[in-house]
């Protein structure tokens, strides 16, 4: 069995009216995941981590209406379902880690380092001080 993947567009809007509002994002994961049941002809659907942050984006009771989503099944019938248009995270260039490394690095001036309390020598304890004076 080879690998397919597909793009699904899914109008949740449908099922999420029939729930109170306080269900409307859970039954909004559960229409996705019977939708996704039906086209791809697999019961072992798994969602992705922004489509899960994108359908309880704007809380419990206001899901999104429409979503459209990648599914991809393997070979095993797993089917992962993610969001169509992930957001892709930005790394940070060589020349900006290197600045801040270098900034991290330089030794505090002596102005900003902490001074220690003055120590007491080591025979100066209070109990020996008495016992000195008897």
């Amino acid at each position: 069995m080879a690998a397919t993947e597909r793009t699904i567009t899914i109008d949740v809007r449908k099922e999420i009216n029939k729930v109170p509002p306080y269900r409307r994002a859970k039954k909004a994961v559960i229409a996705v995941r019977k939708s996704v049941e039906r086209h791809m002809k697999s019961k072992d659907v798994r969602l992705g981590k922004y489509l899960n942050l994108k359908l309880w984006e704007k809380g419990i009771k206001h899901p999104v209406h429409v979503v459209t989503v990648i599914a991809k099944k393997d070979d095993k019938g797993v089917v992962t379902v993610e969001l169509s248009k992930i957001p892709v995270q930005r790394q940070k260039s060589a020349k900006v880690k290197k600045a801040k490394a270098a900034v991290t690095k330089e030794p505090k001036s002596e102005a900003t380092a902490k001074v220690a309390p003055p120590q007491l020598p080591a025979e100066a304890t209070p109990k020996e001080a008495a016992e000195k004076k008897a």
